[in-house]
Parts: structure tokens; sequence; C-alpha cells
């Protein structure tokens, strides 16, 4: 299992929600879209869009990525993902309005980071080479793109058995065994496995 069960939460977001914003109404924002994909309490994929309202000025310092290279994205997650909050700095977001105690450390990082993060709709979001993670910003142009989270496989065998691995070597290494224990998964859980 995980160090940190955080990693493997639960998303917060309703299923179906289309724009999301962590603080509506408390700055200008701008409109990015991201792509992905999730799998289903029964083992089925699902590919998701959903807009994402970041402070206005993000994809400034955001350079154009290739798929695969992260770009802005610093992690992806079970529950959704993040963006590099270092971003707020370069477009000197001031996180303090958001803040009710400026001597607060806590309160401070929570808002500097949930500014970035979002919970996104789906029960186990994935980010593989098979299935990636996009973020494009206004323009349309992928500044964003995540490949090292978890395959179909990965979601699976947390979901039959609570095993935390990602399987993207076994995918490119050994497609044909990555290919079979997918199968005996998918077959556990229609056979109701927890």
């Amino acid at each position: 299992m995980t160090g940190n069960p955080n990693t493997l939460r639960r998303s917060t977001a309703p299923d179906n929600a289309t724009v999301l914003n962590n603080y509506p109404g408390h700055y200008p924002t701008e409109d990015w879209i991201a792509r992905y994909w999730s799998v289903t309490e029964g083992g089925e994929l699902e590919e998701r869009e959903v807009t994402l309202q970041l402070p206005r000025g993000f994809s400034e310092p955001c350079m154009p990525v290739g798929v695969g290279h992260p770009g802005c994205v610093r992690v992806v997650r079970r529950w959704g993902f993040g963006c590099y909050p270092e971003v707020l700095n370069e477009i000197d977001f001031d996180v303090a309005s958001l803040v009710s105690d400026p001597d607060d450390d806590v309160q401070w990082l929570t808002h500097y980071f949930g500014v970035v993060t979002f919970d996104l709709p789906g029960y186990f979001v994935i980010a593989s080479p098979t299935h990636p993670f996009f973020l494009y910003d206004p323009a349309g142009t992928l500044k964003g793109s995540y490949t090292h989270w978890r395959t179909h496989l990965g979601a699976l065998s947390y979901i039959v058995g609570g095993l935390d691995a990602d399987y993207i070597r076994l995918q490119a290494e050994t497609p044909a065994l990555y290919q079979q224990a997918f199968n005996y998964l998918m077959q556990a859980l229609k056979e109701g496995a927890p």
C-alpha cells in the first residue's frame, strides 16, 4: 500500500460537474480544459472532460508541451490533479486575500495548493502512456500532460484487492502478461470480488 493514503482517496467532485472552481467569485479566472480517463467501480473506462477555472494569467508562464511532458501539471492522483503552485508566484497571485489569519502557515499552504488542485469527476482517475491526462489552456494549447500515475490495470488491482501499483513497466515490457492480469481482474470484478 502507499505511504500516503491521500493519493488514493475518493474524489469529492460531483460526478456530473462540468465546471470546477475551488474559490468561486474570489478572483478573476480563465477557463482551462482537462481531458482524462477514469475507471468506474465496475472497472470500465470513461473518457472525461471538465472545465477548470484557474486564476487569470495562469496560462502565460506555462509553456506548451508534448504528450508525456508534465508542463504545469505537478501530479495526478485517483481523486484528481494539481498544477505547480509556483506558477501563482510568477503571476503575482495574492494568496493572502484568501487567508483569514496571515500568521497561520497551515491555512496559507492549504489555500496556496487549493487554488491549483482539483478533485475531478470520476471514481478512479488514471494517467498512463496509453491513457494520458491532458490539460489545455484557454487557447486550446496543451500545457500539461501526465503519464506516470496508474494504468487501467492499476485501478483494477486497487478496486479488487486494494493493491497500489501502476503496472506501467509491465504494460510496456510484457503486454501479454499485462493483458492476462487485466482479464483476470475484470473477471474477478464481474464475479463480485470486493
